[in-house]
C-alpha cells in the first residue's frame, strides 16, 4: 500500500481537511504535522472546522502516535471547534480517540462519521454555529445529540 498524506483548506467554509492513508511512518507524520500547521494558520485564530480522512490509514507505534496528537493538539489551540473522523479500521480509529482524548478529557470535539458526505453535512449542520461565542472550544453542544 502507497504511503499517502494530503492536507487541503477551504477557506470559504472553514475547513481543514487531512487525508491520511496506508502506513506512515516518522519523517510522513511530521511533513504532515508540518502541512497541517500551515492550514490551521491560514485561519488566523478563527474558529474553523477539521475533517480527518483516514480510510486506509493503520496504526503506528506509540511514539508516531504522539506526532499525529500533536498535530490534533496544535488544531484544537489554532481553531478547531469540531473534527468530523472518517476511519474504516476499529483499531485504528480506537488509537485515534485514544490519542485526541489526551488533548481534550472528555473529547467534545470530535465526530465519528462514516463517510466525506456525512462529514460534509455534519459540517453545514454546524456551521451558522461556529461564529457563536457561547461555544468557545467545540460546537457540539449547539445541536443536541438525538
Amino acid at each position: 500500500m502507497t504511503t499517502k498524506f494530503d492536507v487541503r483548506v477551504d477557506a470559504s467554509r472553514r475547513v481543514v481537511f487531512v487525508r491520511l492513508t496506508g502506513l506512515l511512518n516518522e519523517q510522513d507524520l511530521h511533513a504532515m504535522a508540518r502541512a497541517g500547521r500551515a492550514a490551521h494558520d491560514s485561519f488566523a485564530g478563527r474558529r474553523h472546522f477539521a475533517v480527518a480522512d483516514m480510510r486506509g490509514m493503520k496504526t503506528v507505534q506509540p511514539a508516531l502516535a504522539e506526532i499525529l496528537g500533536d498535530a490534533i493538539r496544535y488544531g484544537r489551540q489554532r481553531g478547531v471547534v469540531l473534527c468530523a473522523h472518517v476511519s474504516d479500521d476499529t483499531v485504528q480509529r480506537l488509537q485515534a480517540a485514544r490519542v485526541a482524548r489526551k488533548y481534550s478529557v472528555d473529547d467534545d470535539v470530535t465526530v465519528e462519521v462514516v463517510s466525506l458526505e456525512e462529514a460534509n453535512r455534519v459540517i453545514a449542520s454546524y456551521s451558522k454555529h461556529l461564529d457563536d461565542p457561547r461555544y468557545p472550544s467545540s460546537i457540539r453542544a449547539a445541536i443536541p445529540a438525538r
